[in-house]
């Protein structure tokens, strides 16, 4: 078996899309000897069939747009698989010293893509059956349960997307009945009951056509497939967590070991979307293994432990009543002083849950919120319905940003690839309250 981290190669094939950054004296550093990496990355995908090609090919056109834009430069190693499920690149910042505040010259990133899109591809396509299931368990669970009521009062636009599918359902039928079974009860054609079969099959077809045209069931599909895995009843991604969180150990426990690196200054975990759930979930069941490794500080006092997500809608998998492990597992996140937890959601993304904090409270963890600031020109209802605006704005979590900014703005490759672990930015803002920023209204 390979091990987690066999694509440290020496000569590492980089994508340069920029040029190197100026020269700076030469410096006595174990970096200079070894090609292991300062920073492991342990990335989740959302609620997508997209593999790591179409990621890594994101950080490929985000990494040269911000080097157009920055002094600071980023190179991109190629993509490597290992095993049935998992990829790993390398990204490497480089920048004057005097630019970094006197740190090193180089940051090395590790970046492991936790691959669960061959599962939501199985899970993706909703036959008849399965569709009328989900709608049965969403609507009428959901309201029974009190769980869409509690997602109202904590996200309304994350609520009202969730409620469009179940609209253009109604409006279908009622469309159908009152036009079409309307007009050939008016004209005496036809009898009231075939009418009134006739107008529910002309809403059947509308409702089909609408669905498809405008892609209103997406979020269905998200909210029921969570449900689904927050119950228990999705066994295969059960044991892929399980398996993520032994390959992110034996990943640390290597990297720990090798001969001749600098410590390991830090274990970010970056939950995207539905992955913040994903991530949340791996880290839990990880726990134990990395406090054991990163808790000892006589042989790790260097590296940290962290996690940030990325428009995260935690809620929808632990509000359901069964859903104890999902909310156990949040609870011992909370409970870790030893874990960085920053949360990114955009007013803008209604699709996010910006206004309620991913763990529970009070928490020991170093924790930290805020809302980007992403431009946007859609309403809740102009975002449902259209594909386009829905995928760029989720995506803007993953950009750089567009223009040189102040030094606390949002930039994913700072959070991600940059000099300063997640740590050292939180003692920077100083504090685990929920400092959003102001988002215009």
């Amino acid at each position: 078996m390979a091990s987690p981290d066999d694509t440290t190669v020496p000569g590492e094939d980089f994508i340069d899309t920029l040029a190197p950054a100026p020269p700076t004296a030469p410096r006595v550093d174990l970096r200079s000897q070894s090609d292991a990496p300062d920073r492991l990355v342990f990335f989740f995908s959302g609620f997508d069939p997209k593999s790591a090609t179409f990621y890594h090919r994101l950080f490929r056109t985000g990494i040269a747009q911000r080097n157009a834009a920055h002094d600071e430069t980023l190179a991109l190693g190629k993509r490597h698989r290992i095993g049935r499920w998992a990829s790993v690149w390398t990204a490497l910042w480089r920048g004057a010293s005097s630019a970094l505040g006197g740190r090193p010259v180089a940051m090395r990133t590790r970046v492991h893509f936790m691959r669960w899109d061959d599962i939501v591809q199985r899970h993706w396509r909703r036959a008849p059956l399965t569709l009328a299931r989900d709608y049965w368990n969403i609507y009428a669970g959901g309201l029974g349960s009190g769980v869409l009521r509690r997602i109202w009062r904590t996200a309304p636009a994350a609520f009202w997307l969730a409620m469009l599918p179940l609209i253009v359902c109604v409006l279908s039928f009622a469309t159908g009945l009152l036009v079409i079974g309307g007009l050939l009860a008016l004209s005496g054609l036809m009898s009231a009951l075939p009418t009134a079969a006739l107008g529910l099959v002309v809403g059947a077809l509308l409702w089909r056509l609408m669905a498809r045209r405008v892609d209103c069931e997406w979020l269905l599909r998200l909210y029921a497939f969570m449900r689904q895995q927050a119950l228990g009843q999705v066994p295969a991604l059960d044991a892929r967590l399980d398996e993520m969180a032994a390959h992110m150990t034996e990943a640390v426990e290597a990297r720990m070991r090798q001969p001749g690196a600098a410590p390991l200054r830090e274990v970010l975990l970056v939950g995207y979307s539905s992955g913040s759930i994903m991530s949340a979930a791996v880290l839990a069941r990880a726990l134990p293994k990395l406090s054991e490794i990163i808790g000892n500080r006589r042989a790790n006092k260097a590296t940290t432990l962290a996690m940030v997500t990325l428009g995260h809608c935690i809620p929808i998998a632990a509000e359901w009543p069964g859903a104890r492990r999902v909310r156990n597992d949040l609870e011992a996140l909370a409970e870790s002083p030893l874990l960085t937890w920053h949360d990114y959601s955009a007013a803008s993304d209604h699709a996010a849950f910006w206004k309620a904090a991913p763990w529970p409270q009070p928490a020991l963890l170093k924790g930290y919120q805020a809302s980007p600031l992403f431009p946007t020109t859609s309403s809740a209802w102009q975002l449902a319905g259209t594909r386009r605006d829905r995928r760029e704005t989720h995506l803007q979590y993953l950009r750089p940003p567009r223009a040189r900014g102040d030094a606390g703005a949002y930039d994913f490759f700072t959070l991600a690839c940059g000099p300063q672990t997640l740590a050292e930015q939180h003692a920077r803002v100083g504090s685990t309250s929920d400092l959003r920023e102001k988002t215009p209204s």
